[in-house]
C-alpha cells in the first residue's frame, strides 16, 4: 500500500471556546512557498494567530480579550492575498492585519465581509453596507442560519448586490438589493452555505449548501429564478456545519470538503458536469483493498473547517476546529488531517528533545495530581469540621445540547456534550416515551418500569464509561402526546452536582414543514372563529407544531403546510388571520389533537370561539392506504423471522437439509441478517399499531360513536390476519354500528 495515500491526524493546539465559523486559514505567499497560518476567534474576545514550525505550534500573536467573537472571515483588496482577518463581536466589526494591528473598525454586527461590501445577518435580519454606508436591508419572517454573497465580477449582471440566505422554512432566499428576488424551495432545512469552487463556479451563480439532516446539494441562483441542480445523502444524518473547497486529490477541479456535527469529515470530488462523488472519510483514516477510505469519527462537534499549507509548503492539509458551539465548553481542538509522506527517520534529529519534553510534562502532571489530591482531602476535612454550617463549593459546568425530531428515524434525537466526562444521566417524563437504542453509545442503560413505587411512565438512567463527554439519546413519542422531558446531567466532578435540562415535546411533533399541499386528497376541516388576534392564533400553532417562529409574521393572513413523518405522509394545512383559524388535514387523528389542544387553550384564557368540524369518511380509507406499505413491510419482516427460526431449528435436528427449496435455503443462510433487520424494525416497537388504534378512537370521538371492544379486535386483526381489504372493511363496519 502506498504510504503517500494514508492520512493522519496531527493535533495543533487547544484554544478557548469558539462559535461556528470562527477558524480560518490565513494564506501565505505561494510564490515564495510561505506557510499558511491559522486564525481563531474565541468567545473571550481574543483573536489568536497560530503558525507551525518544525512540528511545533507557535502563537504568532494574540489580541486582548473582549466581547465574544461571533464570526470570522478573510478578505483583501482585489488581486491581492486575502490575508486580512475580519471579526464580528456584539455590535462591532474589526479588521486585523498580519502585524496584529487593528486597521478597520465599524459599529455593526457583521456576518460576512467581501471587499468594500459588508454583509451582516441577525436571527431574522439582513444588512448590506458599502463603504460603511447602509445600502440594503431586509427583515426575514424566518430564522437565518447562514449567508453567502456572490462575487461581483461576472455574477450580478444588471441586478443589485446579491446574497443567498439559508432559512429555517426550508428555503434558499436570493436577496437582490433590499428585496427577495425569489426563493428556492427545498425538502430539508439548509444550514450551511459556501460558493461552489470558492467563487461560484463557471457561471459564478452556483452555491453549495448543507442541510440539518446531513444532505449536501448544489443550487444555481442566476437572475430571474434558480433551482437545485442536485442533492445527495452523505454518510450520516448529522447536520453539516462547515463546507470548503480546495484541491486535495489532484483533480482538475477543487474538491468539496465538509465537516459535520457528529464529528465526520468527508471529501467529495467534482467532475466536468459539476456533480460530486464521495471520495472518502478523512478522520484518522486508512484505505481498504478497494482504495476507499474507512470511517473513524473524532467524536467531537466540528464547527469550522479550512484547507491550506500549514505544516509543509508542498503538502496541503485539512484544518479542523472541533468541540464547541453556543456556550459549550472552555476548550476546543485545532488539528489537521494530512497525507503521511515523511518517514520516521525524518524526525530522528528531534527525538531526544521530544523525549525530554515528554518527561517534563509527565513530571508536571504527577505534581498536579498530587496537589489535586491534597486539596480534595483538605476540602473534605474542612466540610466535615464545619458540618451543616459549612458552605460547599458547587462546580459549574456548561452543557451543549441539541433536541430535534428526526423525520428519517421518526424519533427525537437528544445530544448532550460536556467539556468534562459524564458520569451518568437520569431521564424522566410523565409521558409514555420509549427509549430507542443507539449503537455508538458507550453507556449502560437501566430503565425502571412504572409501578406503585415509580409513578413515572419513563424513568431511566445512562451510566457512562470512562472519559465519555458526548452522549446521544433517542426517544420515540406517539403523536398526540405532549409535555416535558427532564434530563438530570451529572459529570465526574467532586463534589457531585447535577444540572437539570427540560425539553418540550409538542403534540404534533412528527409534522415537518413542507411547501406544497395536495388539495385533491380527501380533507377534514376544523375551523375556529371568534374574538382572537392573529398573534394568539400563531401562538396556538407554535404550541402544537415544531419549527414555528415565536413571533408572528407581519402579514394579515398566514398559511403553513406540514407533512407527517410517521403515519404514511398525511398532510396538514393551517390558514389563520384575525378572528379565524382553519385546519385542513386528510387524517382525523391530526384534527382530533388540534381540536382538543386549542379548546383547552381557549378555555383556559377564556376566549370565546365557534368551532366547526367537517369530516370526510373517505379520508379514513385514504389513511389506511398510506399506512399499508409500511405495515406490509413489517408483517413480512416478522414472517421471515419466524420462518428462518423454524429453518434454523430444522437444521439443528437434521444433518442434511439439501431437500430445502432455493428460497428456503437462502433464508436459512441469511438467518442472522433477518433477525437483525426484524429487531431493528419490529412491529411492536415501530408504533404503527398505535397509529391504527388512535385513528379508530379519534374518528369515534369526533363523530360521537362508541367503539367498545373494537380496539382489541383491531389489534388482533393487525397482528394475526392483516390485509388492506380486511382493515378497510373493519373500519367501515365499526362506523356503521
Amino acid at each position: 500500500m502506498d504510504k503517500a495515500l494514508k492520512y493522519g491526524r496531527s493535533d495543533f493546539a487547544q484554544v478557548g471556546t469558539t462559535n461556528r465559523g470562527c477558524m480560518r486559514v490565513v494564506p501565505g505567499d505561494r510564490s515564495k512557498k510561505a506557510l499558511d497560518k491559522i486564525a481563531v476567534g474565541a468567545q473571550n474576545g481574543c483573536v489568536i494567530c497560530l503558525t507551525r514550525n518544525s512540528n511545533d505550534t507557535q502563537i504568532l500573536f494574540k489580541t486582548m480579550p473582549g466581547a465574544p467573537i461571533e464570526c470570522m472571515c478573510m478578505s483583501g483588496a482585489s488581486g491581492t492575498l486575502k490575508d486580512k482577518i475580519f471579526v464580528a463581536s456584539e455590535t462591532s466589526v474589526r479588521g486585523i492585519n498580519k502585524r496584529a494591528r487593528f486597521f478597520f473598525s465599524f459599529d455593526t454586527n457583521m456576518a460576512e465581509v467581501a471587499k468594500k461590501n459588508l454583509v451582516l445577518t441577525g436571527k431574522k435580519s439582513y444588512n448590506h453596507y458599502h463603504d460603511c454606508a447602509d445600502t440594503n436591508y431586509l427583515l426575514s419572517s424566518e430564522d437565518v442560519h447562514d449567508v453567502v454573497s456572490l462575487i461581483a465580477e461576472g455574477a450580478w449582471g444588471d441586478r443589485p448586490f446579491t446574497s443567498v440566505l439559508a432559512c429555517s422554512d426550508s428555503t434558499l432566499k436570493v436577496i437582490e438589493g433590499s428585496k427577495i428576488g425569489y426563493e428556492i424551495r427545498m425538502q430539508d432545512v439548509p444550514y450551511t452555505l459556501y460558493l461552489f469552487m470558492g467563487d461560484g463556479g463557471y457561471s459564478k451563480h452556483l452555491v453549495l449548501y448543507g442541510t440539518k439532516s446531513g444532505k449536501i446539494g448544489l443550487a444555481s441562483v442566476p437572475p430571474g429564478g434558480g433551482k437545485v441542480l442536485w442533492e445527495m445523502e452523505t454518510t450520516s444524518t448529522g447536520a453539516i456545519t462547515a463546507i470548503t473547497c480546495f484541491t486535495l486529490t489532484g483533480s482538475h477541479f477543487p474538491d468539496v470538503i465538509i465537516g459535520k456535527e457528529d464529528g465526520v469529515v468527508e471529501i467529495y470530488t467534482v467532475d466536468e458536469t459539476d456533480k460530486c462523488s464521495l471520495h472518502g472519510y478523512f478522520v484518522s483514516a486508512s484505505r481498504d483493498e478497494n482504495d476507499v477510505i474507512r470511517l473513524k469519527q473524532c467524536d467531537e462537534t466540528i464547527t469550522s473547517i479550512a484547507c491550506g499549507y500549514v505544516s509543509s509548503p508542498d503538502e496541503p492539509e485539512i484544518v479542523v476546529c472541533t468541540h464547541t458551539g453556543e456556550f459549550v465548553s472552555k476548550i476546543c481542538w485545532i488539528f489537521s488531517l494530512s497525507k503521511i509522506t515523511r518517514n520516521a527517520n525524518d524526525l530522528a534529529p528531534q527525538a531526544a528533545n521530544i523525549n525530554v519534553k515528554i518527561q517534563q510534562l509527565k513530571t508536571e502532571v504527577e505534581d498536579l495530581e498530587t496537589k489535586v489530591t491534597e486539596e480534595r482531602q483538605r476540602y473534605d476535612d474542612m466540610t466535615k469540621k464545619q458540618g451543616a454550617n459549612g458552605v460547599a463549593f458547587l462546580p459549574y459546568f456548561q452543557v451543549y445540547d441539541k433536541f430535534e425530531f428526526s423525520p428519517q428515524l421518526g424519533v427525537y434525537n437528544l445530544t448532550i456534550e460536556l467539556v468534562i466526562p459524564i458520569d451518568f444521566l437520569l431521564i424522566q417524563s410523565k409521558m409514555p416515551i420509549r427509549l430507542v437504542e443507539v449503537e455508538k453509545n458507550a453507556s449502560v442503560v437501566c430503565e425502571i418500569r412504572q409501578s406503585e413505587m415509580n409513578p413515572w411512565p419513563l424513568l431511566a438512567s445512562y451510566r457512562c464509561q470512562a472519559n465519555i463527554c458526548r452522549l446521544e439519546l433517542r426517544v420515540q413519542v406517539e403523536e398526540g402526546e405532549f409535555g416535558d422531558l427532564y434530563v438530570y446531567i451529572c459529570p465526574k466532578t467532586f463534589p457531585k452536582v447535577v444540572q437539570v435540562q427540560i425539553y418540550q415535546i409538542k403534540a404534533l411533533s412528527a409534522h415537518v414543514r413542507v411547501h406544497n399541499f395536495d388539495m385533491n386528497r380527501p380533507a377534514n376541516v376544523l375551523s375556529f372563529t371568534g374574538q382572537f388576534s392573529i398573534s394568539e392564533a400563531h401562538s396556538w400553532l407554535h404550541q402544537l407544531l415544531p419549527d414555528i417562529p415565536i413571533k408572528c409574521p407581519p402579514t394579515d393572513t398566514v398559511t403553513n403546510n406540514f407533512q407527517s413523518a410517521t403515519n404514511g405522509g398525511t398532510q396538514l394545512q393551517v390558514t389563520y388571520s384575525r378572528g379565524s383559524a382553519v385546519f385542513r388535514s386528510d387524517c382525523m387523528s391530526t384534527i382530533a389533537v388540534i381540536r382538543e389542544r386549542i379548546s383547552e387553550e381557549t378555555l383556559q384564557k377564556q376566549i370565546r370561539t365557534d368551532v366547526r368540524c367537517e369530516l370526510d369518511e373517505d379520508s379514513v380509507e385514504h389513511c389506511l392506504k398510506l399506512l399499508d406499505p409500511k405495515m406490509s413491510h413489517l408483517i413480512n419482516l416478522e414472517k421471515r423471522r419466524m420462518y428462518s427460526a423454524a429453518l434454523k431449528e430444522l437444521e439443528a435436528n437434521n444433518d442434511d437439509v439439501s431437500f430445502l427449496s432455493e428460497e428456503n435455503a437462502e433464508m436459512l443462510r441469511n438467518h442472522d441478517v433477518i433477525f437483525q433487520q426484524a429487531d431493528a424494525d419490529s412491529l411492536e416497537d415501530s408504533g404503527i399499531l398505535s397509529i391504527y388504534e388512535n385513528l379508530l378512537r379519534d374518528r369515534a370521538r369526533l363523530s360521537g360513536r362508541s367503539i367498545r371492544g373494537k380496539v382489541e379486535q383491531l389489534r388482533t386483526l393487525l397482528l394475526e390476519d392483516y390485509s388492506l381489504p380486511k382493515i378497510v372493511a373493519f373500519f367501515k363496519s365499526s362506523n356503521e354500528e
